[in-house]
């Protein structure tokens, strides 16, 4: 008999924590319903407000227009807090996977710090060339992940063998039977509601990110709606499929899947052509989100420069990519600085300032849909403010509950503490202490 074992659980935030976290069933229902009641929901609020104020910028503008600057400037520093340290992650998360694949072992701390700090730089260079170099690399990007991860899902459920193990509820003891290939559960249901919730929306943030460079969309009003649709389908396609296709393979217990998952089964079921297929996949998703986030936050803090919530000179732009290059630079040195940063004590807290955005998204909306009525809004969620109010309402919960989470353990706390002062004391000099003195 093989046992769960604790050391499996140190990958947080991957898909694979899902289905251990809960079992197959509740793992993939949780993907379900929170795409339907959370994403979708809170999709819809971003599409109409990306609609009425197409800007760089983003929320920040929404927020400004609703509360002011003061908050407008809180927003867009702690998405651009969170946007940072998880971009200073997603280097040393390549360099991982890279090693792990190709059994490379990097013993010198100080040249891994270079290797990181050269892939972050590397996947820097696009911004700096401007947003159609991003866009365009971005999609082949996309491409490569949905063809590797098509290739192998289709050769996945060709060679499955047993589709019960789906419907398999994590409980308090779990044992595997190499004999008889198969899971033993006992005891009652034990799931581990922290980890699923964490790890879930982990998976869904962000959907506000697409509206910091709205001055780069053309035709914003109608792109937006559809863009961020497709997307959070995608989301949900690409996760659950090739995850029901890999545990319907029964190459290995569902209580034991991390991180390394996805190449065991393409292993199991094609060989080393298949996983490296997989791996080149995976290595590609990963350096695609370090370059979205570094370009994303570069726009997020020209866009607040552009609206006077941070010094002008940050949203200057190169001549001819039109990249702001400052707010680049500022972003990349930053990501830089925190590149050794342990991924696990990071992630909470960077959970939490994007669930406190998404908060004041939800009451913006609210606001701005009774103070300001009649602004044009091409894509609108129906209803009046009623239906606003319950479409919010899980979401809310939910964004509350990640910010609540990371209060419960004193690192995350005082972590968020940390980089909270510095925000709101910095606010409070801009807005109000110097303009008192004019």
């Amino acid at each position: 008999m093989v046992e769960r074992s604790p050391s499996l659980y140190e990958y947080r935030h991957t898909i694979a924590a899902v289905i251990s976290s809960a079992g197959p069933l509740v793992g993939l229902l949780g993907f379900l319903l929170y795409a339907l009641f959370v994403a979708f929901p809170f999709a819809f609020i971003v599409a109409e407000l990306c609609s009425a104020f197409p800007k760089d910028g983003g929320f920040t503008v929404w927020v400004l227009n609703a509360y002011g600057p003061f908050w407008a400037f809180q927003v867009g520093y702690w998405s651009w807090v969170a946007g940072v340290l998880r971009g200073a992650l997603m280097p040393g998360t390549l360099l991982n996977l890279l090693t792990r694949y190709y059994n490379v072992e990097v013993k010198s701390s100080v040249a891994a710090y270079f290797i990181k700090a050269g892939i972050g730089i590397a996947l820097a260079i696009p911004t700096f060339l401007g947003t159609r170099t991003v866009g365009r690399l971005s999609f082949v990007v996309v491409v490569v992940v949905i063809l590797f991860f098509s290739v192998f899902t289709i050769w996945s459920l060709a060679n499955a063998s047993d589709f019960d193990d789906i419907f398999q509820v994590r409980r308090e003891s779990v044992l595997y039977d190499p004999a008889a290939h198969d899971e033993i559960s006992k005891g009652d249901i034990a799931i581990e509601w922290a980890t699923l919730l964490n790890t879930l929306y982990f998976k869904f943030k962000g959907i506000n990110n697409a509206s910091v460079f709205g001055g780069e969309v053309q035709n914003p009003a109608h792109s937006y709606a559809r863009a961020i649709g497709y997307t959070c389908v995608m989301i949900l396609v690409t996760y659950m499929v090739p995850m029901i296709a890999g545990i319907a393979t029964d190459a290995m217990p569902w209580f034991l899947l991390d991180r390394d998952a996805f190449p065991f089964f393409a292993y199991f079921v094609g060989g080393s052509p298949l996983r490296t297929l997989v791996q080149i996949a995976t290595c590609c998703g990963s350096a695609g989100m370090c370059m979205a986030a570094l370009h994303v936050k570069t726009f997020l803090v020209s866009g607040m420069a552009g609206n006077r919530l941070v010094p002008k000179v940050l949203s200057k732009r190169h001549p001819k990519y039109q990249s702001p290059y400052n707010a680049a630079l500022l972003t990349l040195v930053l990501m830089l600085a925190l590149i050794n940063l342990d991924f696990d004590s990071m992630l909470v807290m960077t959970n939490a300032y994007s669930a406190g955005v998404q908060l004041m998204i939800i009451a913006t909306i609210i606001k701005l849909r009774k103070e300001l009525p009649y602004i044009a809004r091409p894509t609108k969620v129906p209803g009046g403010v009623p239906a606003l109010y319950a479409i919010a309402v899980v979401p809310t919960f939910m964004f509350g509950y990640i910010t609540f989470y990371a209060c419960t353990s004193l690192l995350s706390a005082m972590l968020m503490l940390a980089f909270f002062v510095p925000g709101v004391l910095y606010a409070g000099y801009r807005f109000y202490y110097r303009r008192s003195l004019v």
